[in-house]
Order: structure tokens, then sequence, then C-alpha cells
């Protein structure tokens, strides 16, 4: 029988590293993505020696337009691909007017560019397949981030374009899911200068949930036939509480609030 293909963007820890272990364990072969190349090499040693499996990586930075580009061209020349995760992404702090056009660029390139181009570069395969692809978003799209002025939109692009996606072409057999994540342990605020230690909490309203975690609901919402995934009580309640509070009471709120991330 022919191994189902997988393509991972952002896979060197955190959510990409959890759907790679996931996927694998579930027999599909890997093309996995990522900037850091020591990390990516460490993530395919460690499959190759648990799953009896296909394992490649391909260092891209997808804010490099040539780096991206190569990418698109690979995944539109595969013969076969059943999931595509398009998992790549960081925040970058600072209100809109005090963080440089290239930096904007390079997170709009990552978030929205990169998602919209090996969507459309794999549908045909996936189309094929009756694949899916999974998109991150996040519980910020459902708010503004004013002091990470670009995340919080662009999550929400992904978050709208990945349900047109899957109301789109459902009946053509293609499963289409946003993962909307809140507080996740990876490395991602770290990566910000946060330290873990104090700034994850393990319960409440803001309890962080476990990359593993995150990923196990997404397929459980996905054998349910749903287009959101939200991981966690918490979260979920939050999200409703977004989604059904006057606008006006939420801006009030993120007005009085130093940080919103």
């Amino acid at each position: 029988m022919t191994h189902p293909l997988a393509v991972i963007t952002g896979a060197t820890s955190g959510i990409g590293a959890a759907y790679a272990n996931r996927l694998a364990a579930d027999g599909y072969h890997l093309l996995l993505t990522g900037r850091r190349e020591a990390e990516l090499i460490a993530v395919c040693q460690r499959l190759r020696d648990r799953y009896p499996i296909e394992v490649e990586y391909r260092k891209v930075d997808l804010a490099e337009a040539d780096q991206r580009e190569a990418l698109i061209q690979e995944v539109t020349l595969l013969p076969r691909l059943d999931a595509l995760i398009n998992n790549a992404g960081y925040a970058d702090d600072g209100r809109f007017g005090d963080v440089n056009w290239s930096r904007h660029q390079a997170l709009l390139d990552v978030h929205v560019l990169s998602t919209l181009q090996l969507t459309h570069a794999a549908l045909p395969n996936l189309l094929r397949t009756r694949g899916l692809v999974i998109n991150l978003a996040s519980v910020a799209s459902w708010l503004p981030t004013p002091h990470s002025a670009l995340y919080g939109p662009t999550k929400a692009f992904v978050r709208a374009f990945t349900e047109t996606l899957a109301l789109s072409y459902r009946r053509e057999g293609l499963r289409a899911l946003a993962v909307c994540p809140g507080f996740t342990v990876t490395d991602f605020h770290a990566r910000m200068g946060l330290d873990p230690a104090s700034f994850y909490r393990r319960r409440g309203l803001t309890r962080a949930w476990s990359a593993d975690a995150v990923v196990a609901r997404s397929f459980k919402d996905l054998t349910r036939g749903r287009v959101l995934s939200i991981q966690g009580w918490n979260y979920r309640l939050i999200v409703a509480v977004l989604r059904h509070l006057p606008v006006r009471w939420l801006h009030a709120g993120l007005a009085r609030s130093d940080r919103a991330r």
C-alpha cells in the first residue's frame, strides 16, 4: 500500500513537530520545513528511528521570496500529496507605526502569502486524494492585538480563508481545518524573550495546553467534520464570549490593558 505524504511548515518544534509525530505514527511519509536546520535534522532523525517512514526536510525561510518560491514549485510538482499543514508562524511585538515595514512584510509573507500560495499549489493533489489542509490560526484571530500589530489580523485572515476553503471544496472531499490555539507550551514565547516558567499558567482561563493536546483535538474535530478547532475548555469559553460580547465592551477592555498579545 502506498504511504500517504504530508508537507508540514514550521516543523522544527512545538505544534509543527507535534503534527509531524502524529502523522508519522499514522503512517505518513513527511516533507518538513523550517528555518533552523539543526532542529529539523534532529526531528527527522527521531521520526526515522521510531517509525517505518521516509522523512525529508527543506531549510526554508518563508519570508524569503526565492526560498518560498522553491518550496511552492516543489509542492506543485509532487506526484502525490495527502496533507498540508501550514504551521509556520511567529509574533512580532510593537505598535504598527513603531515597526519598520520590512518586519511587517516578513510576517505577512509567512502568515498570509505562504499559506495562500502553498495551499493553491497543493490543492489539485489534495482534491485527487481527498486530503486535508490544516492552517494554524489562533484564539487571537478574534481579538485586536494592538501591541503585536499584525498578529491578530493575519491570524484572522488565516481563519477566514480556511473557513472559505472548507465550504468551497467540502463536496469534493477536501477537509480543511483552522486550528486556533490559545497559549500552548512551545518555544514560541521564549523566542519573544519571555520566561516560559513564569509565563505559562497551569490552571484558570489562561491555562496553557501542550502541543500534543492541540494536535489531538484537531484530529478529533476533523473526524467530526468541523472547520474550527480550539483546544481547551478555557479557550472555547473565551471564544464563545468574544463572539457574543458587544464590540464596544471588548474595545473598552482592551484599551485598559497594558498588553494584548
